[in-house]
């Protein structure tokens, strides 16, 4: 078994500060985790156009097994992680914006897609298998 070390760090000053925070008092977070996983990692640069059917990232039919999932938008516009069509209400599951990123489990029970809301926009996205 292999390990990934991940830490997600949240940090911003208090509402009185310059710049203003969100909370009246200065934020800081920090979780870190350090998940096992089985050694097989899947990474590629995807384009997401406005036709989901095209942009299949993640394939339950293909992946058996749950997995953690990164995906950078290395795009200038927001792209959108969905079960389905952008387009049809309860499909979008995340708005990823330019130069944001996501990483989370994934159960490998789902398919999911990349959408731009137009045109041709890159992402990268990187599967870290868990194993049976």
């Amino acid at each position: 078994m292999a390990q990934i070390t991940t830490t997600l760090t949240i940090t911003g000053p208090a509402s009185t500060a310059t710049p203003a925070g969100p909370l009246s008092i200065a934020l800081s977070l920090t979780a870190t985790d350090t998940p096992t996983t089985d050694g097989k990692v899947t990474c590629d640069i995807v384009t997401a156009t406005d036709t989901h059917t095209d942009n299949k990232i993640l394939d339950n039919s293909t992946q058996t097994s749950p997995a953690y999932v990164y995906i950078k938008n290395t795009s200038d516009t927001v792209i959108y992680l969905c079960t389905g069509d952008a387009a049809t209400p309860g499909n979008q599951v995340m708005e990823i914006g330019a130069g944001e990123f996501a990483f989370f489990p994934w159960a490998a029970e789902v398919d999911y897609y990349l959408e731009a809301a137009s045109g041709s926009k890159t992402a990268e996205v990187w599967v870290f298998a868990q194993g049976a």
